[in-house]
């Protein structure tokens, strides 16, 4: 049977749609599906949200920062481990001084997207005690991320979230120009 004659049939065969308005109705709306925003979308809006809150300017996005990011997150789902990076990483200069900013994320058991990755950095403020300048944190948690996040000379952001190996686990990194977390500094 020439490829051309089951096309035709397969056309034939499929069911005749109805001019009338009734059977236009009764098409469901939950069928269509709204665009999924981009992952790079998902974290800047969120940092920004979270800077917006606290009455610091929003970042904007670095393609370098991002290919940065990438690249370690890749390495870092191989194993599905957080590990920091050595010091003479590109992230630094080599004598200590770091270039840009990180934060790092891992999580079991789904994907998370990239607004998910971000909203958790950003749920630090809850134990941010900005009068005071310090974190209340409770065991296993910091404010670190957050700071960063939220850090008012930072103003570049690039970021890569990556599933790992085993097509559950989440890891991302987030990179920031200029960094944050500066000792002796406040970050608004």
């Amino acid at each position: 049977m020439s490829p051309l004659y089951c096309c035709l049939v397969a056309v034939l065969c499929l069911p005749r749609a109805s001019a009338s308005p009734v059977a236009a109705a009764s098409i469901s709306v939950s069928a269509v599906q709204t665009p999924v925003e981009p992952t790079p979308v998902q974290f800047l809006r969120v940092h920004n949200e979270a800077r917006a809150a606290v009455g610091v300017p929003p970042l904007s996005w670095n393609g370098t920062l991002q290919l940065d990011a990438a690249r370690y997150a890749g390495e870092l789902r191989t194993e599905c481990s957080l590990r920091p990076p050595p010091p003479t990483a590109a992230r630094g200069t080599g004598d200590g001084a770091a270039v840009y900013g990180r934060n790092l994320f891992k999580a079991y058991g789904r994907r998370h997207t990239g607004a998910e990755v971000a909203a958790f950095w950003a749920d630090g403020r809850r134990w941010y005690d900005r009068d005071a300048g310090r974190c209340a944190a409770p065991p296993g948690r910091t404010c670190g991320a957050y700071t960063q996040v939220v850090w008012r000379a930072t103003t570049q952001l690039g970021c890569a979230r990556r599933t790992c190996r085993n097509g559950v686990d989440t890891v991302a990194v987030c990179d920031y120009y200029p960094p944050g977390n500066i000792v002796g500094q406040r970050p608004y």
